[in-house]
């Protein structure tokens, strides 16, 4: 068991990871629910640096499971090769990962969904020529809608 301590305790940083990031995509999702684009961009950016973290942290997987000579190994396959007690311990880690992958997931692509029909319902009310559709700048002047960018091609 002493000889997993350590992948133990990197499957447990990825736990803590992950509730932290359910957290932001679920912040994401309420935002894009409400249109409040500068949210979204904010939960984007907390997305980003976190990226960054998770890279690290597959990093330290990737070493220890080296140490311990499972490289390459999926989780199912170290449970196989690991001693009991390890097994014991790991085995609910590896489901409530599994579980918390599965629900960042569903909360990312709901969000995508909702971002996706946001812009779409954008894109679709700039490309009215009707009376009503015109679009103000923040100083209350008409805009020339002629010469718009695709709101698509900015990246959410």
């Amino acid at each position: 068991m002493d000889k997993f301590s350590n992948f133990i305790a990197i499957i447990e940083e990825f736990i803590e990871f992950f509730d932290g990031l359910i957290s932001i995509e679920q912040e994401k999702l309420d935002a894009a629910t409400k249109n409040q684009v500068t949210f979204v961009e904010e939960c984007m950016h907390k997305e980003q640096a976190a990226i960054l973290r998770l890279r690290g942290l597959e990093q330290k997987r990737e070493k220890e499971q080296e140490q311990l000579g499972m490289t390459g190994y999926t989780f199912r396959q170290i449970l196989e090769c690991a001693p009991p007690d390890a097994v014991d311990t790991l085995s609910p880690l590896f489901d409530q990962l599994s579980d918390q992958v599965r629900m960042m997931q569903s909360l990312s692509d709901s969000a995508k969904d909702i971002i996706e029909v946001n812009l779409h319902m954008i894109q679709s009310s700039l490309s009215k020529k009707a009376p009503g559709g015109e679009t103000y700048s923040s100083s209350g002047t008409k805009k020339n809608n002629n010469s718009q960018k695709h709101f698509t091609s900015r990246s959410v």
